[in-house]
């Protein structure tokens, strides 16, 4: 005869070692020593190069827009492409 399913059962979880807040607070504390933190020069620099490359984006697209919008109106006949 077929013996009835049975339902697995899971395995007991290892108890998680619990540490106090103030314990906590001292991890991050240790752990955010061992960042390399940028200069302020460094973040200056980064800061204007990242502006600096969103324009040229910006320049970029506004161009392909243009031309695109050109050739469909050229295309179809419509929209100003003349």
């Amino acid at each position: 005869m077929a013996q009835a399913p049975t339902t697995p059962t899971p395995a007991p979880k290892p108890a998680a070692k619990k540490t106090g807040l103030i314990q906590y607070f001292k991890e991050v504390r240790s752990e955010v020593r061992k960042i390399s933190w940028a200069s302020r020069n460094e973040t200056l620099v980064s800061t204007i190069f990242v502006f600096i490359m969103v324009v040229i984006a910006a320049i970029f697209f506004f161009l392909v827009d243009m031309i695109l919008r050109w050739g469909v109106g050229l295309i179809l006949g419509i929209g100003g492409g003349q």
